[in-house]
This record gives structure tokens, sequence and C-alpha cells, in this order.
């Protein structure tokens, strides 16, 4: 339950994602969504908590992180995990490499920032979490591209029936590009056009390999699972 309503704004981008939690701005939706694309997330809160902090005047304020993230315990990979207290800030100067610059570069007040953080991550431990800052030059890569892209095969009905034959092709002919692995039935626009919202739900749920550091194109290269 968000202990902080977000409400519209004329002069934010406000908006409500799938499961009806809002968010106060566009980079909060980026994050957002690579959460939503990331298998060891269990689920999210938005505006989770408020927590208390004493400024340079010793007056006592408020605050209240962005997210607070918990990690599926039931895999390997996220079973020692613990849950993230998130802020989410863009970045400080024309230094950054997101491609959304900003004239005159952004500034902030460092000193209220690092009080304010420093609270929050008292008050986080002692709920056995973490908490951590996260700039708009971690959230906005290609990897955000491509998970924005594959979000709607993961998250809607794809028809499945080619995905076992797509899995054993690339498990027996080995690494191959998007544009072959997507031919194995032929080189039709029709046909093509069936497997592909499979091949994309195949590499969005992670049951093939691929570099999403970059950008996905016909041109990438597809591998089985070492295990598959």
């Amino acid at each position: 339950m968000p202990t902080r309503k977000i409400t519209r704004s004329p002069v934010k981008v406000t908006g409500t994602l799938p499961d009806g939690q809002r968010y106060e701005s566009t980079l909060e939706e980026d994050f957002y969504v690579l959460l939503r694309f990331n298998p060891l997330v269990a689920n999210f809160e938005t505006q989770p908590v408020t927590v208390e902090w004493r400024d340079g005047k010793g007056d006592i304020r408020r605050y209240t992180p962005d997210a607070l993230v918990h990690y599926r315990q039931d895999l390997v990979e996220s079973g020692d995990m613990r849950p993230v207290l998130c802020e989410i800030k863009p970045d400080l100067t024309e230094q950054s490499e997101s491609p959304r610059r900003r004239k005159p570069p952004r500034t902030e007040n460092e000193e209220e920032n690092q009080l304010k953080w420093a609270a929050a991550e008292r008050y986080a431990a002692r709920q056995g979490w973490a908490f951590k800052v996260y700039r708009e030059s971690e959230i906005r890569t290609p990897y955000l591209d491509n998970a924005r892209f594959l979000l709607r095969y993961l998250e809607k009905a794809v028809d499945s029936k080619h995905e076992p034959a797509l899995l054993a092709w690339i498990a027996e002919r080995g690494p191959r590009s998007l544009d072959e692995w997507a031919s194995i039935r032929g080189g039709s626009s029709q046909v093509r056009a069936e497997i592909f919202p499979a091949c994309y739900r195949l590499i969005a749920q992670r049951r093939v390999e691929t570099d999403l550091s970059a950008p996905l194109t016909l041109q990438s290269v597809i591998k089985a699972l070492p295990d598959a």
C-alpha cells in the first residue's frame, strides 16, 4: 500500500502500471519496465514507506523512496537476495550517456540527498533490506529498449505451437541469427509473421540465450541453453 499518493500533475508525467500502481515520471516508468522484465523479481511496491530524516538545521523531514523490490526466493539465482528499497534519479550532468539530455544540466541538493539517503539506508537495514539509488544512465540503455519490446510477448498470450520446433532446431544446429531461426518453416512472410512472436517469447522467457545488452535485430545471435 503506497504511503504517498501520486496524483496528476501539470509539470510531471504520471501514469498507471498494468497492476494499478502509479508512477510520476517517465524515468520511473522505464525502471518499472526493467522490474517487470526481470525474471528474478517476485513483485515490487511503489511509494512503499516514508522515512523521517533530520536536515542540516536539525528539523525533522519526511522522505518517500520510489519502490521496494522483492526477489524470488524459489530460484537459486535470487534465493539469498534481500529486498531493495529504491530511489530513482535522473543523471546530474551533460556527461550522461542517456539520450535524453537536459539544458542546463540538472543539479540537486547533494547535502540533503546524502542525509535522507543515509536515513533510508538505516531504515532499510532495520527491515533486513538493502537501499540503492538508481541513476538514469543505469536505466536507459539498449537493454531497456529490448525489455520494453519483449515485455509484450512475455505478458500477453502468444501462440506456442511453434516453440518446441524452435527449441529443438536451435539446439541441434547451434548458434544462429534470429533471421535464420525464424525461417525454420520457410521464408514466406505469412509463416514468419506467425513464428516471430514465438521467437520473441522464448527470448523473453530466457529459454534461449542472446545478448540483450545490445540492440535486438535480425542479426542477433540466438543460442540454446547449455542444459537444453
